[in-house]
């Protein structure tokens, strides 16, 4: 190690601070966990445009249909025709199923399974390791996704993490400071399919300007206009 690499270690502060930490209970010693805590939180996944579903009927083999759903939110069914799935849950789905075959079947038991989740999916681009989509599934949080996509790289700006969102039609965005997540400072926002996160770096900063001063404050969705 050089002698200004030395002064450079010597001089670095530590990012977390135990007397700044907001969002964690620092403590000095872990106790072990229960089994509820090591068990992974599933939030259920909500049907999307393009998923794939199969949807039976316990014993009517005929109304089995596996398929996609289409651009517009809906999948076609025997007897029932044209349903608007998009934003339920399969449960949400399987209860409504068993409504409308009711009229065809008695005491009908639906059972709906995603068979392929394609709109819970997420977009990692920038400063990170290896860019590109990710499957998303449970709670999925900021942290959780920058390490899938394999961290971030050395030139990315912590300061700098955006994440685009739609929501009701309307393309948001949000700025985060990974110091901050990491240092217990800020809490670790949840990620949803659909989201694009971008990290900043040196390099295309400019590109990002706008979205930057439209997004000033941590945490907060800004319409982008």
């Amino acid at each position: 190690m050089t002698l200004g690499c030395a002064l450079s270690a010597c001089a670095a502060k530590p990012n977390f601070k135990p007397e700044l930490a907001t969002t964690a209970q620092v403590a000095e010693g872990l106790p072990a966990p229960s089994a509820s805590d090591t068990s992974p939180r599933q939030r259920a996944p909500r049907i999307g445009a393009f998923d794939k579903l199969t949807v039976s009927v316990f014993g009517v083999p005929e109304l089995t249909t596996s398929g996609s759903v289409d651009a517009s939110g809906t999948f076609n069914l025997p007897l029932v025709g044209t349903v608007p799935v998009e934003g339920m849950t399969s449960n949400e789905l399987a209860a409504d199923l068993r409504q409308r075959y009711a009229r065809y079947v008695r005491d009908p038991q639906v059972n709906v399974v995603i068979d392929q989740a394609v709109s819970q999916q997420v977009t990692i681009d920038g400063a990170v390791a290896r860019p590109g989509v990710y499957q998303v599934s449970g709670e999925t949080t900021l942290m959780r996704a920058i390490a899938i996509s394999g961290g971030l790289t050395e030139d990315a700006l912590k300061r700098e993490v955006l994440v685009f969102r739609t929501v009701q039609g309307k393309r948001m965005v949000a700025r985060f400071d990974m110091n901050e997540i990491r240092g217990a400072r800020a809490e670790d926002p949840a990620v949803f399919g659909n989201d694009v996160i971008v990290v900043g770096n040196n390099a295309n900063r400019g590109l990002f300007r706008d979205a930057i001063q439209a997004a000033p404050l941590l945490s907060l969705f800004y319409l982008l206009r």
